[in-house]
């Protein structure tokens, strides 16, 4: 899987995002989409590993609590959260293919 510049990344969390939406509730969407993929990423990760799956559920836990505090977040902030958290999903994807790859379907 290639690496998506940031600008894709955002790009691809606000293609949905009403026009007339303020730049807060897309950052406030981009965060709930961010949740969202990350939930579902929990669900997919190997029930072996319980310590991968509580530290995601726990960053989950931790997006959603502050969500409305990112979302309100200086552009510095908001950047470098984002980009972390694109950063936890791209390794997520890879883990997840690496060890499919042992999986017995």
């Amino acid at each position: 899987m290639g690496d998506m510049a940031d600008s894709d990344i955002e790009d691809a969390l606000v293609a949905d995002a009403p026009r007339e939406a303020t730049p807060r509730d897309r950052r406030r969407e981009m965060v709930d989409k961010i949740v969202l993929t990350l939930g579902e990423f929990i669900n997919d990760l190997d029930t072996r590993d319980e310590r991968w799956r509580a530290s995601v559920g726990q960053l989950v836990a931790i997006l959603q609590t502050m969500s409305d505090s990112i979302a309100s977040a200086d552009d510095k902030t908001f950047t470098a959260i984002m980009r972390e958290a694109a950063l936890l999903m791209r390794t997520l994807k890879e883990r997840q293919a690496y060890f499919s790859k042992f999986t017995i379907h």
